[in-house]
């Protein structure tokens, strides 16, 4: 078994009976009649709630603890939040224990309810609730209406370094930062720009989410001086110095109808930088979820970005054309400790930042911007 992210904290269960429950907790009148407290909830994930959901009703009912069951298909534990997607402080967390198991262990499990199985439960876990920032240095210059946010995230998972996710995308974006400065200095710029290192990527998007849903706030203080309204597109760098690389864009098309278009322009300006500068191939890859493009582009802001690759392995036919190994991971190190310095492709990251640096300079200095983000046909 296996602890759940937000899976609760520490609890010594001993001879404990067990109950089993339909649909993932999901329906209460599948269980309103059973002895639930102070218990052993079993069930299996259920696609009318979340594991949140279905957990979060079992505790309140008294359960000691639930354990979830993998798909059959699944070789191992999950490692799955249990917790609300768009977490904010003040909403409630899971106190019990809420462990993954395999298919297999909750099958022997189920048959053991029939026979009056007890079960003994020790779990050594921790939540705490801690203070985390987001970093916004505002530009001066351009106009603010058609304020451009660079994003890219300042945090790594508790166990790694970090330095490919996301020291790279974090030390690129802070380098473009300087350059432009200096750069502005004797040329304006026709469009502000915004750059954020955003803070609890790794937990779930918690400083991209906290900066959108703040400014969806009209009458609440901000951390910043923008005002949503004022966002024309947003540019997200995560992992761009993989090991074993592929230059990658995010597919603009994935985008919900009110930012796909612009998000398709976004994609076209780095395509145009793999194909007329840097004479590169490169691969178009989704744009659906785990980075900080996602509040931006739900926000209906029109989004895109960079990068090389986590833990997907490099089939021949990618090694033959984008160089590397076959049948190896693109980052052998994603979310391990030894995602040192040492694991940093500084020809990757030259390449990305460079792609970075272009796409970035070229959206400031378009007059029209929001006129050239409704252009996709």
């Amino acid at each position: 078994m296996l602890d759940h992210r937000y899976g609760g904290n520490s609890a010594t269960i001993k001879d404990s009976e067990i109950v089993y429950v339909k649909d993932g907790g999901c329906d209460l009148s599948e269980y309103i009649n059973l002895e639930i407290k102070d218990k052993i909830v079993l069930f299996e994930p259920s696609k009318k709630c979340s594991l949140f959901e279905g957990s979060f009703a079992l505790e309140k009912l008294g359960a000691s603890a639930v354990l979830i069951s993998t798909p059959k298909s699944a070789i191992k534990p999950s490692f799955a939040r249990v917790r609300i997607v768009d977490w904010k402080e003040g909403d409630p967390l899971m106190n019990i224990p809420v462990l993954s198991l395999t298919f297999s262990t909750f099958k022997t499990l189920l048959a053991g309810i029939n026979n009056g199985a007890r079960v003994d439960l020790v779990t050594n876990t921790e939540i705490k609730v801690v203070t985390t920032s987001n970093v916004i240095c505002e530009g001066r210059a351009g106009n603010p209406n058609n304020t451009i946010v660079i994003g890219s995230h300042l945090d790594s998972v508790a166990f790694g370094p970090g330095m490919n996710d996301n020291a790279s995308g974090s030390a690129a974006t802070l380098e473009i930062f300087l350059q432009i400065s200096k750069m502005s200095r004797k040329k304006t710029l026709n469009n502000r720009l915004v750059f954020i290192w955003f803070g609890s990527e790794e937990d779930g998007l918690l400083g991209s989410r906290h900066f959108v849903r703040e400014l969806q706030k009209s009458s609440s203080p901000h951390e910043s001086h923008v005002r949503l309204e004022q966002i024309a597109l947003n540019l997200n760098f995560d992992m761009i110095a993989s090991p074993n690389y592929i230059p990658m864009i995010h597919n603009g098309s994935d985008a919900p109808s009110s930012a796909r278009c612009g998000s398709i322009v976004v994609q076209r300006m780095f395509e145009k930088y793999f194909k007329k500068v840097a004479d590169r191939k490169y691969k178009i890859t989704d744009m659906v979820a785990g980075s900080d493009f996602v509040p931006f582009m739900n926000a209906g802001i029109p989004t895109g970005g960079i990068l090389t690759g986590a833990s997907e392995i490099k089939n021949e036919e990618e090694r033959i054309l984008y160089g590397g190994i076959a049948n190896a991971q693109l980052d052998p190190c994603y979310h391990k400790d030894c995602d040192t310095i040492n694991n940093v492709n500084e020809e990757a990251l030259g390449l990305m930042s460079k792609g970075a640096m272009y796409t970035i300079s070229n959206f400031a200095q378009i007059k029209d911007l929001r006129n050239q983000l409704a252009k996709c046909s």
